[in-house]
């Protein structure tokens, strides 16, 4: 509960804060960025949250055998199927709170646009990323970065435990 008080309180600043766009070409190229771009505000912020808090994770655990540049780049770009669906922060709190309280069954309601991202996004990002000839594990842990039944791949673990707190 707690943090979804604090991702209400981030949506809602994200607004007056400028996107820490130096952290960004560290690890996007140009074509990425400009994919990047397409996301709202609030969304930016947090995937940038997510890469600060894998980084820093990785460093605190003395995580040596990843790559540290492509989970960085997973990072900034596993919520890139939320593009050209604007979800601000009440329509992202009521759906999660509609979501708790019908125990997932809004997700049949996914012909709606907004119902469909919230739940959808892991997948639709394919088609976003598909040009950018990821390897198949890349696309894997962006696909499954919501999906509580896939384990034991150290950097999408690493992505969903700084996704949870970001």
């Amino acid at each position: 509960m707690i943090y979804r008080i604090k991702q209400f309180y981030w949506d809602l600043s994200s607004s007056f804060k400028k996107i820490d766009y130096d952290f960004l070409n560290k690890y996007l190229n140009k074509d990425e960025i400009e994919l990047f771009d397409k996301l709202s505000k609030s969304e930016k912020h947090h995937c940038v949250r997510v890469a600060r808090n894998a980084f820093q994770y990785i460093n605190m655990n003395k995580i040596l055998d990843i790559d540290i540049m492509r989970i960085m780049k997973i990072c900034l770009l596993h919520d890139i199927g939320k593009i050209g669906v604007s979800l601000n922060v009440i329509d992202r709190s009521i759906l999660v709170l509609l979501n708790k309280f019908t125990r997932g069954n809004l997700k049949k309601y996914d012909n709606m646009k907004k119902i469909d991202v919230f739940y959808n996004h892991p997948q639709k990002a394919m088609s976003y990323l598909r040009d950018f000839k990821y390897d198949d594990d890349f696309l894997f842990i962006i696909r499954n970065h919501h999906n509580k039944d896939v384990n034991n791949n150290k950097t999408l673990d690493i992505l969903k435990k700084c996704d949870a707190i970001s």
